[in-house]
């Protein structure tokens, strides 16, 4: 069966489409804002304008992510994702006040029309809604408007992982060494109360499952539990000590997130995160983390939530997958799971 793959939101291209395609012959009258993507909504940046008051700034991040699972045998995921974008324009200061909430209405009409222009080839998703305009501003004696267009995308397709276990290890045996399936790369790994876990202070501390099954497309699963000062969490389409995915829960500055890297030729480039999103988990939580894989395309699930995804031909003909340890003694690994996926990169 032939699966469509949707690529993943990249608001970053996003923003390239507005800029590229801002229509110029309107010169003066809506000159082009200064595009900017966050994680999370900013705040009014329009007062450091004071120089350039016709000036628009627009910020774009993306809201949520939903999925909903299709199909006889849940083959295929429709992923749904809101874009908001933030416009904040300043008001002349030598004109009467209908000139920056006119030029806030010319460059929301500018965006809606750059969208709809282009609503099929935004990266394969398609434009499902576009929700009303909400205007902003304050008293008679404000400096600057604010409007807020949402912006809906959807794309179904991606392909999950089915219900098909492939091999798994729940680590029910003596303590000692983790196991004779497990490759040790670095670092003293261990079986502790029927749960694995480096038992040596190793930075980058890697052990691989090494079954004779792999494909390149598989989900690969653990619970995890949490300790303090964590960092801790799966490799994936491993070819050498220096080049791996690696998914991880890491705690930074008391705050928790799980990150996604890709390291080549020893060099770890941080390629998203995403902050807990129930205020952080508590020592002892077990946490379910997954990857599932079609192909090019990854999605990364916390508790069964897809948090980030991502399409990358990075270590594509690597295919082992394992445990991953930065100098954490205290996370404690278990029920590590292998599931078989569906598609043409078995």
């Amino acid at each position: 069966m032939t699966v469509y793959v949707a690529e993943p939101i990249d608001i970053d291209d996003l923003q390239s489409l507005f800029e590229t395609n801002w229509d110029l012959r309107t010169g003066s009258e809506i000159p082009q804002p200064e595009f900017t993507t966050s994680d999370v909504a900013r705040e009014d940046p329009s007062l450091q304008w004071a120089a350039t008051p016709r000036r628009a700034f627009v910020n774009l991040y993306l809201q949520e992510i939903t999925e909903q699972q299709e199909g006889y045998s849940y083959e295929f995921v429709r992923v749904r994702g809101t874009v908001m974008m933030d416009i904040w324009t300043r008001r002349e200061s030598a004109s009467a006040g209908g000139t920056g909430r006119q030029y806030l209405h010319d460059v929301k009409q500018e965006l809606k029309r750059i969208i709809y222009a282009n609503k099929h080839s935004l990266a394969n998703w398609q434009v499902m809604k576009y929700a009303s305009f909400e205007e902003k501003y304050e008293d008679s004696g404000s400096v600057s408007f604010h409007g807020v267009i949402r912006l809906v995308l959807e794309n179904d397709g991606m392909a999950v992982a089915g219900k098909e276990l492939i091999d798994e290890d729940a680590f029910n045996r003596s303590n000692g060494a983790i196991g004779s399936e497990w490759t040790v790369d670095n670092g003293t790994w261990e079986v502790v109360s029927n749960q694995a876990a480096l038992q040596s202070a190793t930075s980058d501390a890697i052990t691989r499952f090494t079954p004779s099954t792999f494909k390149k497309n598989h989900r690969i699963q653990v619970d995890v539990v949490t300790a303090a000062a964590m960092d801790a969490g799966i490799i994936f389409r491993h070819s050498a000590s220096t080049d791996y995915w690696l998914a991880k829960l890491i705690t930074t500055g008391g705050v928790n997130f799980l990150r996604l890297v890709n390291n080549t030729s020893g060099t770890p480039v941080q390629v998203a995160e995403v902050r807990e999103p129930n205020g952080g988990w508590t020592d002892g939580d077990t946490i379910e983390l997954a990857v599932d894989m079609y192909n090019d395309c990854f999605s990364i699930q916390y508790n069964g939530f897809a948090m980030i995804q991502i399409n990358s031909s990075s270590h594509g003909t690597s295919i082992t997958y394992g445990l991953y340890s930065n100098s954490d003694q205290n996370t404690r690994f278990d029920n590590f799971r292998i599931f078989e996926s569906g598609g043409s990169g078995r």
